[in-house]
Parts: C-alpha cells; sequence; structure tokens
C-alpha cells in the first residue's frame, strides 16, 4: 500500500511546486484553490499507482482463437487516459499468438478496467462532461469542468462522448 510518506516526499517537483504555491497563498480562496489541486494531485498519483501495481499481477494467457497455441506476453505498453482527476498513465501488459495470426492481440488488464481499445477518455469524466452539458450552457460546462477537475474539454470530444454515450443507454 503506498502511504502519504511515500507520496510526499520533498524530492518530488510536482509535490514542492505545489507545497510552494501553497506556502505563498495569501487569500482563502487560493489557499483552497491550491489544496483542491494538491488534491487532484494526489488523487492521480494514487490511481496511477493503482493501476501499475494491478498491471503487474501475473497474467495466465489464453489461447489464440484463430489456432489455439498459447498466447505469449509481449512486455509491458503504457496507457494514457484522460480522467476526472486528470491525465492518468500507466503500463500494461500485452499479449500475442507466436504465430502472429490475426486479431490475436489482446490487452487482458484493459478490460479487466472496461476500458476499449483505442478509448482515451474514462466514462467518470464523459457522464460528468454530460451532465454538466445538460444542465448548463456548454462553455459554462467547460469552464465548470476545467475549474473542478484542472482540464479542458473541446466541443467535439463531449458531444461525440454525449451522444454515444445516449446511444449506448437507449440500446442497452
Amino acid at each position: 500500500m503506498l502511504t502519504l510518506n511515500e507520496l510526499v516526499v520533498p524530492e518530488v517537483p510536482e509535490w514542492q511546486r505545489f507545497n510552494e504555491k501553497l506556502q505563498s497563498s495569501v487569500t482563502l480562496a487560493s489557499l483552497v484553490l491550491t489544496a483542491w489541486q494538491i488534491g487532484l494531485w494526489f488523487a492521480r498519483t494514487l490511481v496511477e499507482y493503482q493501476l501499475n501495481r494491478r498491471a503487474k499481477q501475473p497474467e495466465i494467457w489464453s489461447n489464440c482463437a484463430h489456432c489455439g497455441s498459447r498466447l505469449h506476453s509481449k512486455g509491458f505498453v503504457s496507457r494514457r487516459m484522460l480522467t476526472i482527476v486528470g491525465w492518468v498513465e500507466w503500463k500494461r501488459r500485452v499479449g500475442r499468438c507466436p504465430n502472429r495470426c490475426v486479431g490475436s492481440h489482446v490487452i487482458p488488464f484493459d478490460g479487466a478496467l472496461g476500458i476499449s481499445a483505442y478509448q482515451q477518455t474514462s466514462m467518470e469524466l464523459v457522464r460528468l462532461g454530460c451532465l454538466l452539458a445538460v444542465f448548463l450552457p456548454f462553455e459554462l460546462a467547460v469552464q465548470l469542468l476545467a475549474q473542478l477537475c484542472g482540464i479542458g474539454i473541446s466541443e467535439t470530444p463531449c458531444g461525440t462522448g454525449c451522444s454515444s454515450l445516449g446511444i449506448k443507454q437507449y440500446i442497452s
């Protein structure tokens, strides 16, 4: 388990920057906003730690759907996704048929996490963006997401995410 002492060490540049900003905050508003940013950083770091720890668990590879050979690990490959705590990065195992059969490329950890192959935005962020866009003018929803999560979005991903989420809800 990751402890606070392991996470908040003076040598971590991000922590140094946040600590300096916190120490130089004069108003209550700047103190609270800096503490909020520290909370997001802390949450992002915890999520990344958990993802990397879980991805290192041994994997029992299945057989190739085409030829029946046992899939082999091809090592760890990086993954990056935008979430409500910001960009989260981790490495996970990738497997493939030793005979290089078409469609044998598998990433079991992605399936365990409930994410698709080319997904770049997490579902909780899409849901939050859609909820805000339903109740607020789009420009205000974008500003609110930026203030709450420290992330920016463009009109195209939100519209696409909301409409595809609506379609999935309607179909199921």
